[in-house]
């Protein structure tokens, strides 16, 4: 091209040098004799002649090399390397992994507690999908212990098969489907509006009495129901242990040849969008140390409705225990609820729950101190506001006054600082 350019450039300037040279030769021929005038004019008619064939010549050579410049590729710039979009909490194309944590303070005139700084829980959640249809799901939680320790506990590990919209099946640990607060809220303090559980649904090393966790097999799946949208859950396991000092979820080792059978169904109707409701009946045989199994029933209701900007949480349950630890006959219920109603406004988000639970004195199961934790009678009202200043980070400030049988009623304030990445 630069040639092309330099060839152009010399033919121009021939031509007008040879311009120039006609200039002179006219003016010159001007002062020459009257006899001379006619062979100088053909002199001069020759030259033009001349001088437009060279103009024609570079006009044709310009438009030549104008079309080579077009049709030649242009020299574009090097490409611009891209960045890959990164998928959030993938650690490669199977693994996605996310962390949750809290730490807060809590003050309470409950004795014998004291006023302290605590960490909650430091929970790893990890999710990945072998195939089209098989996946896999495990959670491992570090939490601090009586003693000021820290226990590791393996709180779900599910390998689960996706067969279609209609059958997932699953096997391993998995949390119980009793209910709704069990399946929609894990360990995650991050996901939950107020700062721990309700009563009903506190775990174990909480002081909590029901089997919200399992190991054994789980199916679910949509029912053909069109709007009304219903779903199944079905599973059986090992059950739970209420023997002091056992660990709950029996992992390895059911103390009992009975298993345990839960079912759940619930409702998602597309003409409310937010809204649930349901049920589920729970069937389990527990072993105590008068060898006797004694009959467990464990029944709930609940009607839920969530949003962007509201909560409307309901939930009631029926425990039924036949027999006794002591070998003496009967039936005992113990009965429990909780309401939670919250709005956001904003990054702000007050809400209150009013939770109750009522274990009679002389229930065979959750009476007796020999065969695990007292749980009597506990209620009382919850009040609080969460403030998300970060699109993962949560702040919770929450009151609780509490009645619990036999003891005076306590106030306790909680801060919290829940986060996820």
């Amino acid at each position: 091209m630069k040639h092309a350019a330099s060839r152009i450039l010399s033919k121009l300037g021939r031509v007008t040098g040879l311009a120039l040279w006609v200039v002179l030769a006219v003016s010159a021929s001007a002062q020459q004799v009257p006899d001379a005038n006619a062979n100088q004019n053909d002199s001069t008619k020759q030259l033009l002649d001349r001088i437009n064939e060279l103009e024609a010549k570079v006009k044709q050579l310009e438009e030549k090399q104008a079309t080579t410049t077009s049709l030649s590729p242009a020299s574009s710039p090097e490409p611009a390397v891209i960045a890959q979009p990164r998928h959030l909490n993938e650690v490669s194309e199977r693994l996605k992994f996310r962390v949750f944590g809290d730490v807060g303070y809590e003050a309470t005139d409950r004795k014998p507690s004291n006023n302290t700084f605590e960490i909650g829980s430091l929970d790893l959640f990890m999710t990945s999908r072998l195939s089209d249809r098989v996946s896999a799901l495990a959670e491992v939680l570090f939490i601090p212990l009586s003693d000021n320790s820290i226990g590791v506990d393996v709180e779900r590990m599910l390998l689960q098969y996706h067969h279609n919209d209609y059958l997932t099946a699953g096997i391993g640990r998995y949390h119980s489907s009793i209910g709704y607060y069990n399946t929609a809220f894990h360990q995650g303090e991050w996901f939950q509006t107020a700062i721990g559980r309700p009563y009903m649904y506190s775990f174990d090393d909480q002081g909590g009495f029901l089997p919200l966790q399992e190991v054994g097999l789980s199916l679910n799946g949509q029912i053909p129901s069109g709007k009304l949208g219903l779903n199944y859950v079905v599973e059986m396991g090992n059950g739970r242990s209420r023997l002091v000092g056992a660990e709950p979820a029996q992992n390895s080792q059911d103390q009992n040849n009975g298993k345990s059978v839960n079912f759940a169904v619930f409702a998602r109707p597309s003409w409310v969008s937010g809204m649930q409701a349901g049920f589920s009946l729970y069937h389990d045989y527990l072993t105590f140390s008068d060898a006797i199994n004694h009959s467990e029933y464990i029944s709930t209701i609940h009607l839920v409705y969530v949003n962007s900007n509201y909560e409307f949480l309901n939930e009631a349950m029926l425990v039924r225990h036949s027999g006794s630890s002591t070998g003496a006959p009967g039936i005992y219920h113990t009965p429990a609820f909780y309401t939670q109603v919250s709005r956001r406004f904003g990054s702000y988000r007050p809400y209150f729950r009013y939770a109750y639970i009522n274990a009679g004195v002389n229930e065979p199961i959750y009476g007796d101190p020999e065969d695990g934790e007292v749980v009597g009678r506990r209620n009382g009202p919850t009040l609080g506001l969460r403030y998300d200043f970060t699109e993962h980070t949560a702040f919770k400030l929450q009151y609780d006054r509490e009645a619990r049988r036999g003891e005076p009623s306590s106030n306790a304030l909680d801060t919290q600082f829940a986060f996820t990445f």
